[in-house]
């Protein structure tokens, strides 16, 4: 009896079977970040990004945003352009579009790492690197939060990929293309992340006398250097010079055993941060050693050089904090991918624990979505809550000031028009008003100021603990408003 021809796959299962680990991946990013994503309120800088938006969809100011009538030029603002061409689209600002950014630059890098590494490994190994990149503890924490971070280390490895695809032809396009994604990666959060790409592409091009490319390198970096000198060009004022300085950790003043204390901080942070990548390039640094191809022992050399050389920097520059080091991350994730075919052969005790704790970050992000922050939904949104009792308490009658902020993460959810003044500037008003400030702000203020009647405090919780206050100048010995 002949036997029976097998039934072709269709096009979608031919398709699914040869992109499975593709698949894979965005159904785990889907899991991992969508449920219950705004049951947590806005926490670090997401309402200052959330508010500099606002401000960019009412002004249509795109260079220099200001959060509660002063500006704010602390960094470039290509994020909040970001969140407001995402509010453009949705309707408004909110959690979804605030954070929608960052989440996608999370999900196109994990993408390109798992192309990237596709091409020198197997699908396996392929997989396995993209997760590590997505659940390691340093991505973890910033999955879906509307900071910078992840935009920036999408940008600024994308630019590697980019340059590496050249293969030493590095042509107008490609030089362009590396450009511009460095120059949108300075515009997210200033010059300093380009020092992954700069020190580790330049290290690479000297340690291998590449003269050539090494100019090339130079001319590429003119363009995220124009990029930022134009924007510091259109929004310098008096002063501003000393808040880049400070940011940028410049200013900073420590006692060694402080900075000797910090600095060891970071070092064992960023070991656990990049958990269980990194388990596994002690042997990525063993297997280059032994690489006859060239085509792969040069690029195995160009990661260790991306995510090695600024990050040594930063382990020694003061304040430096283990998220600035996220641009390393993607690489080391893709060395861990490289070795991971050769120890899984093996069966090697630390690919079973990498994947072990692969598995595990994974179950502690579903059951954090999907199980705690429904449970908790109070503490989650503490700062949605202090903004509400906020708004419900200020009503619609006199004007609200926030001192000394800006609180945005409490302030965002109060709807109704509010201007940032410092202390000083608190002691000029004329007329009543609703103060938002910290307890001790007012305290200074009440001793600095015995005219003015003050009336019941409300106080939240969340955050600083920002009380509001109405105030109001006495007269004839009794209060300004009914």
């Amino acid at each position: 009896m002949p036997t029976p021809a097998l039934t072709p796959p269709t096009s979608l299962a031919a398709w699914l079977g040869k992109k499975w680990a593709m698949v894979a991946l965005i159904f785990a990013f889907t899991v991992a970040v969508l449920p219950n994503l705004t049951v947590r309120s806005f926490v670090w800088e997401e309402g200052t990004n959330a508010e500099l938006a606002r401000d960019i969809s009412v002004r249509g100011d795109l260079i220099a945003p200001a959060i509660y009538g002063k500006r704010r030029v602390k960094k470039p603002p290509l994020m909040p352009c970001l969140i407001a061409s995402v509010a453009y689209l949705t309707g408004e600002v909110n959690e979804w579009s605030a954070r929608l950014p960052a989440m996608a630059a999370v999900l196109i890098t994990a993408l390109v790492l798992l192309q990237f590494t596709r091409r020198f490994a197997s699908q396996r190994a392929a997989l396995f690197a993209a997760g590590c990149f997505v659940f390691c503890p340093l991505v973890l924490r910033k999955i879906t939060i509307a900071e910078t971070d992840t935009i920036v280390t999408a940008l600024v490895f994308g630019a590697f990929v980019v340059w590496w695809g050249a293969k030493g032809q590095i042509g107008a396009g490609r030089a362009l293309a590396c450009g511009t994604l460095l120059a949108a990666a300075a515009m997210a959060k200033g010059p300093q992340p380009i020092a992954y790409f700069a020190l580790g592409i330049g290290g690479h091009l000297v340690a291998r006398k590449k003269w050539g490319e090494f100019v090339q390198l130079v001319l590429v970096l003119i363009i995220p250097a124009a990029a930022i000198f134009a924007w510091v060009y259109a929004v310098y004022h008096p002063g501003d010079l000393s808040v880049w300085l400070d940011d940028m950790r410049l200013t900073s003043r420590t006692s060694i055993a402080i900075y000797l204390t910090d600095r060891g901080r970071f070092g064992g942070t960023f070991l656990l941060d990049l958990l269980p990548a990194i388990l596994l390039t002690p042997f990525f640094w063993m297997k280059r050693k032994q690489c006859v191809d060239e085509e792969k022992r040069a690029l195995w050399e160009m990661l260790l050089w991306y995510a090695g050389a600024a990050t040594l920097a930063l382990f020694f520059w003061p304040g430096a904090n283990t998220r600035y080091a996220m641009p390393a991350a993607p690489a080391i994730a893709m060395m861990a991918g490289l070795a991971f075919d050769d120890l899984w052969q093996l069966r090697h005790l630390v690919t079973r624990l990498a994947i072990s704790l692969l598995a595990g970050l994974m179950v502690y992000q579903f059951v954090l979505v999907c199980i705690v922050m429904p449970v908790f939904a109070a503490r989650f949104g503490a700062s949605r809550t202090a903004g509400f009792a906020i708004a419900q308490a200020v009503g619609q009658s006199v004007p609200v000031f926030n001192v000394g902020g800006p609180n945005p993460n409490q302030l965002f959810y109060v709807s109704r028009p509010i201007r940032w003044i410092e202390r000083e500037e608190a002691l000029q008003l004329k007329t009543p008003a609703w103060l938002v400030l910290a307890p001790w702000e007012l305290k200074w203020i009440k001793s600095h100021h015995p005219d003015y009647f003050f009336g019941e405090a409300i106080q939240t919780t969340s955050g600083p603990g920002l009380i509001a206050v109405r105030i109001g100048p006495v007269q004839n010995g009794g209060r300004s408003w009914p």
